[in-house]
Order: structure tokens, then C-alpha cells, then sequence
């Protein structure tokens, strides 16, 4: 009895131990990065051990490989309750999300521009040394309509799809909040049957908006609609008069969303029941598509057409084959899309309209192209046109201008042909007594015809043109402004000068002001105080008086305001403190220093004025008050490892003794205050970054 105790508790211990080291023995050891892009060190998904990182190492280059619709997870563990920093960039080697934190974790969903995306990342160590860190790069499949693909985000990059029901995803977030992703809309490609009533319908998650918007075979916008709030469905409708294809496109309009994906749910519905049919390609069965019935399908196809995916066993091969696709891994480039027709092959459209296979829409696969009438008197069989012999048919007749769904300066013509439907019986032609509808000249027409036309001259006339040449150069004026004030505050994205709604966001920048203001800008009047506040704040950092923030509501004066922060650089005076001469005018004692104004050193804890700069004794800087972060100016203290409201490291290297000090406003060892000066442009500045604030180029700690 005793015996078996032991061996059931020897079982158990072993077992407990494998628990506890199967992750660690897990880990594969991480090889070393590249210095650069050019030498990036490629990695796969799984759990890697790093080893140590020192202060101000070399970053080191990684490359990692993610498909269209995967999304990419990696994460760092570092111990000793220090951090690294984590740097994703895109093929193209630009920045597209970094990470510092004790635990930093990445996480982006790719589009569908590409098949496979070789993305960059650096692992970078810019505070305390590190002894070891684990890396674990993961990647799940988030496809669009269970394609094993994204959907694309454009025309050319379309996904094709069929009636029914299906799930998409879309990155959640906003570049302007903090981007995990590029996917930010999904294009659809559907074929239509005429005379079929489709309905595109989108329901997103309960916290986001949708757009949703319809193309035409030609690329032109059909219709349009947005979720009238979070969560509503959106919906849009067509019936065509013809065969056709449409670029159904789903977007996120929500850039608040608080998620990683949005998940929505596409339903394209008919007004007739559809089937699947399927045909014979060679010896395999693929999928033809949805018809209401065999004929129409054989009909589209010019083969037979079959119900059961193995069309019945009569395509020559295995019983059971049908085409699909491959999922994308990550490290080989595997095909995202399939050819539906050989090259040169020809099908009808309908008795008098076929189809041209050919790469119409540059994806490197074959597809039919969009139909061609055969000609008068000529008629498809079997994919290709023919004349009809022994068609007799009567003088086209006209009915009315914009009847039977033709354009309103079209008119509606039929005749009747023996045998019946031996030609084409319908048609929307020209007609002198349809009305005309003029359109704007595409290649350099005669505008002032147009204009005239519609009546519309008298807009572009007398002081509507002044309002608007007077609107575009306010704000061209204005966009110029901002964006050099950004660049003489040393503010970053000074590009969002020139863009609307974006350039709010860059002026509550320059006043460093919370992000959030920008809702207090949407209130009426309290926009107006608002106004007034970030603009004294601007006043403030180009260093002249903030009340000229005041004179921007006033009219005339206002204009100048923005042109005079911009490119006056001269600051707001000084006024000197003139020291009367000494003259006694009491007793001794009444003449000793009044100690309880003064205030101690922070770093001597000596007495000194309270307006003092720098202190009189030991002659630092900033000796009164608290310590400051030297990115966002919030106070700190000294024991704190990083800064709770921006997140920079505040234990760094000196640049002058070479040892890791507080991130104050001196080194607590040298005793030297720690600024850095530009090689190129000569801007002193705190070492926050690899590059200078001002000019952007690469920054360089002095030399002792």
C-alpha cells in the first residue's frame, strides 16, 4: 500500500514539474537581429528567449511575414520591472505603431493591398539595462467572408462573392487615436441577374457606425447610406435592368471605436430564390455560381451545369473534387485568386450580348469581362456570334423618353422580330424629342455653355467668386500659419496644417492641451471660450503675451493674429529689476534679509528668492518647484521609473559621465544639465529621442 502511495505521488510530481516546464523548455532561443532594414533577422510565430539588453544598444531588425487578413500579435517580456521599446514599420520601412512599456504588446491587422506583407519590426532598449526579455510573435486568421483573404480595399483588389450571409472584419481603431491596423474598408464584388430585386445589407457591432456604399460595373456611384447610429443596420438596394456585376463597399466610420476589430455581418439578398450550380473545369468540379434556374446557368456558362458539388461525377476526375483555395502562410506567397475562364475564351451573355475572358482588372487572373453586343442582325450561340439567318424584323417603334428604365434623354424604342427573339426587340436610343442633359465637359469643353445651360452662371458671378477665391486664400493663410508655428514649437505633424478637422487636433497640440478638448469645440459658445484659451496658449509658446490670443475674435485685427505669431519671432521683454542703491533707514536687524519669503534649493536646500532661475549658490537651473518630465512638463518624482502621463523612461544614461541618472533637469553624478545639441542644426534639447526635435535628423549625445 505504502508503495503505491509513493509511486501515485512520484506520478504526480512528475506530471506538476512538465506544467511548469513545458513552456519554458518552450522557448526557442531568439537569433540576433539585424542593425538595419537591409539585415533584418527573419522570425515565424512562436515563443523566443532573448538575452540581455544594455543602455543605448543598437536596436536590433526583425522581418516578419503576414498575409492579407492575418492579424499580427507580439509581445515582450521583460524582467527586473524594467522596458524595451517595440517599433512595427510597414513594407515600405515608414513607422506604423511603437510601443514602450514594461510589457509592450503590438497588435496590427493587415489589408488586403498585398498578398503577404514583410513587415519590420526593431526591439530597442532606451533606459536601464535589461538581463533577459521573451519575445512571442503569434498571427490569427481574421478573413472576410471566410476567403482566407482580406476583401481589399480597392476596386482591383475586390472580393467576389454570392447571395447569402457572411462575416468581415475592419481595424477598429483610428490613426488619429492609435492605429492596430490599415484595414479600413472591404470592397465586394457580386454578380446580378436582371430583373432580380437585390438588397446589400450590413449590421456592425453595437458600438460602431457603418458606411456602405454601391458601384457600378464602370466604377461609378450608384448609391450611398451610413448607419444613423451605433449599431444600426444599413441597407441599399438595386434592381438591374441587365446582367451585370456591382462593388458593394463596407467602412468604418466610427473612429472611437474602443475594440481591436470591428466585426459586421454582410447579407445580400434576392427576390428569387437562387441555386448554386456548379460545372466542369477540366477534371475538376468549381463553383459556377448562383442562378434561379438550370437554364440560366447553362445559359451564362455555355456548359452544363450541375446542384451537387461533385457535378454528379461527370467531369472525368475524382468523384469528390472540388477547387478551393489555399490559406496564406505567412512565409510563402501562395495565390489569392483563381482564373474563371482560359485565356481568349469567349461566352454568351445572353442571345445577343457574349462575354471575353482576359485579366481586365490587373490581378494577375483570368475573368470574363463585361458584355458585348454581337451587332445588328447577329446573335450568340455557344459563345460566339453569329447571323441570323431568316430574322425578319419590323422598324423600331418609339414609346417614350425615360421609359422602360432608360436615361431621361433617351427614348424607349421596341420592334417585334419572327421568329420571336430572334434579335434584339429592346433598346434605348437618341430621339430629338427626348430633352437634353448637359453634362460637365470631361476634356477641356466649353464650361461657359455648361454653366449658361443650367442657369447657374449667376453663381459664379459678382461676389460669389470673391467669396470663394476669399475662402480658399483664408485658408491656405491660416494652414501656412499653423503649420510653421508647429515647426517653431517644435511640434510634431505639422502636415495636419492643410487638412480639415485634422488641423484641430495639431492647434490643441501647440497649446498642449488633453486631445479631448476637441469635443468642447463642437458645444456653441463654449467653443468660442475654448477658442480664446488654446489660442493664448499658442500666444504663450511663441513667448509674446497671451491677451494677443484675445484680438483673434475681434474683426480686421483677428486676421493678423495667426500671421504674427507665425513669423514674428521676437519675444515679449523681460523688464529688467533695477536695484535701488542701499540707503539704512532703520536699526541693523531692520535691515537683515526677511528669511520667510525666501525658499530652499531643491538641490542645495539653501535659502534663495522665490523668482530665482538658477540658484545663486550652486548654480543649477529650475531650483524651485517641482521636477518636471522633460517631454510633456508634468511633475515628477525622483524615485519614479517612468512618467505616468507620457511614458518616457526617466532613468537614462548621461551624456556626460556615462552614468544612469534621474531624468531631471542635471545629472545627480556630473552635476551637468542634460541637453544634447543637433550636429546639424545646433538645437540644445533634453535626449528624449534618437532624433532632433527640430530638424528631424539623426541626434548625437555630446562628447566629454
Amino acid at each position: 500500500m505504502i508503495n503505491k502511495i509513493k509511486i501515485y505521488l512520484g506520478f504526480t510530481l512528475f506530471v506538476v514539474g512538465l506544467l511548469f516546464l513545458t513552456p519554458a523548455l518552450a522557448l526557442t532561443s531568439l537569433p540576433t537581429g539585424g542593425t538595419s532594414f537591409g539585415t533584418a533577422t527573419p522570425l515565424s510565430t512562436g515563443q523566443y528567449q532573448g538575452g540581455a539588453l544594455q543602455e543605448w544598444q543598437t536596436p536590433f531588425f526583425y522581418s516578419i511575414q503576414v498575409g492579407a487578413g492575418q492579424q499580427l500579435t507580439v509581445s515582450a517580456g521583460v524582467f527586473e520591472q524594467s522596458g524595451c521599446n517595440l517599433t512595427l514599420y510597414g513594407d515600405d520601412q515608414t513607422e506604423l505603431i511603437s510601443i514602450y512599456d514594461e510589457n509592450p504588446k503590438i497588435v496590427w491587422l493587415a489589408n488586403g493591398d498585398k498578398n503577404v506583407h514583410n513587415y519590420y519590426l526593431k526591439v530597442a532598449n532606451d533606459a536601464s539595462a535589461v538581463e533577459s526579455f521573451s519575445l512571442t510573435i503569434s498571427l490569427a486568421n481574421y478573413y472576410d467572408t471566410g476567403s482566407n483573404t482580406d476583401a481589399g480595399s480597392t476596386f482591383d483588389k475586390s472580393l467576389t462573392i454570392t447571395p447569402g450571409t457572411y462575416t468581415g472584419y475592419l481595424t477598429g481603431y483610428s490613426g488619429i487615436i492609435n492605429a492596430v491596423g490599415d484595414d479600413w474598408q472591404d470592397l465586394y464584388k457580386i454578380n446580378l441577374q436582371k430583373g432580380i430585386t437585390y438588397q446589400f445589407k450590413v449590421t456592425p457591432p453595437s458600438k460602431t457606425t457603418i458606411d456602405l456604399s454601391l458601384h457600378d460595373a464602370n466604377r461609378q456611384l450608384l448609391e450611398e447610406n451610413s448607419s444613423t447610429n451605433a449599431g444600426a443596420v444599413v441597407s441599399l438596394s438595386l434592381t438591374p435592368a441587365a446582367n451585370t456585376s456591382v462593388y458593394l463597399t463596407v467602412a468604418h466610420s466610427e473612429y472611437a471605436y474602443q475594440d481591436a476589430l470591428v466585426d459586421y455581418k454582410v447579407e445580400v439578398l434576392s427576390s428569387v430564390s437562387l441555386t448554386k450550380f456548379y460545372v466542369c473545369n477540366g477534371q475538376s468540379c468549381e463553383l459556377a455560381g448562383d442562378f434561379s434556374t438550370k437554364e440560366i446557368c447553362q445559359q451564362s456558362t455555355t456548359k452544363n451545369c450541375y446542384t451537387s458539388s461533385n457535378c454528379d461525377n461527370q467531369c472525368g476526375g475524382s468523384s469528390t473534387t472540388t477547387k478551393t483555395t489555399t490559406t496564406i502562410v505567412p512565409t510563402t506567397i501562395m495565390p489569392v485568386c483563381e482564373n474563371e475562364c482560359l485565356v481568349g475564351a469567349t461566352k454568351c451573355f445572353d442571345n445577343f450580348n457574349y462575354y471575353k475572358c482576359g485579366d481586365y482588372d490587373k490581378d494577375g487572373c483570368l475573368d470574363w469581362g463585361s458584355p458585348v453586343y454581337c451587332g445588328e442582325k447577329n446573335k450568340c450561340a455557344s459563345g460566339k456570334c453569329s447571323e441570323t439567318k431568316g430574322c425578319q424584323c419590323s422598324q423600331w417603334q418609339g414609346t417614350e423618353c425615360g421609359g422602360a428604365e432608360c436615361a431621361e434623354n433617351r427614348m424607349a424604342k421596341t420592334r417585334s422580330c419572327t421568329p420571336v427573339a430572334c434579335d434584339i426587340e429592346k433598346i434605348c436610343g437618341e430621339d430629338p424629342s427626348c430633352p437634353d442633359i448637359i453634362f460637365p465637359p470631361h476634356d477641356g469643353g466649353n464650361w461657359w455653355t455648361f454653366l449658361t445651360a443650367f442657369g447657374a452662371l449667376k453663381w459664379f458671378s459678382g461676389l460669389y467668386w470673391l467669396y470663394m477665391l476669399s475662402g480658399l486664400l483664408s485658408y491656405i493663410y491660416m494652414a501656412i500659419c499653423l503649420q510653421v508655428i508647429a515647426k517653431k514649437t517644435n511640434t510634431t505633424n505639422d502636415w495636419m496644417a492643410w487638412i480639415p478637422i485634422a488641423n484641430i487636433f495639431l492647434m490643441i497640440n501647440i497649446a498642449r492641451k488633453p486631445l479631448w478638448w476637441f469635443i468642447l469645440l463642437l458645444i456653441p459658445v463654449v467653443n468660442i471660450v475654448i477658442g480664446i484659451i488654446l489660442w493664448m496658449a499658442i500666444a504663450e509658446r511663441r513667448g509674446k503675451e497671451n491677451w494677443i490670443g484675445i484680438l483673434l475674435i475681434f474683426p480686421v485685427i483677428g486676421i493678423f493674429v495667426p500671421g504674427y505669431l507665425a513669423f514674428f519671432d521676437y519675444k515679449k521683454e523681460e523688464k529688467p529689476e533695477i536695484t535701488q542703491p542701499y540707503v539704512s533707514t532703520g536699526t541693523e536687524a531692520a535691515n537683515k534679509p526677511t528669511v520667510g519669503y525666501k525658499h530652499l534649493c531643491k538641490y542645495c536646500e539653501k535659502l534663495i528668492p522665490p523668482d530665482s532661475v538658477a540658484c545663486p549658490y550652486c548654480e543649477k537651473v529650475n531650483p524651485l518647484g517641482p521636477f518636471r518630465c522633460p517631454k510633456c512638463h508634468e511633475p515628477i518624482e525622483k524615485d519614479w521609473k517612468v512618467c505616468p502621463k507620457c511614458n518616457l523612461g526617466l532613468r537614462i544614461l548621461c551624456p556626460y559621465c556615462g552614468k544612469i541618472t534621474f531624468f531631471g533637469d542635471h545629472c545627480e553624478d556630473c552635476g551637468k544639465r542634460l541637453l544634447v545639441t543637433c550636429p546639424n542644426c545646433g538645437q540644445e534639447q533634453p535626449p528624449i529621442s534618437d532624433n532632433c526635435m527640430k530638424c528631424g535628423k539623426a541626434l548625437k549625445p555630446k562628447q566629454i
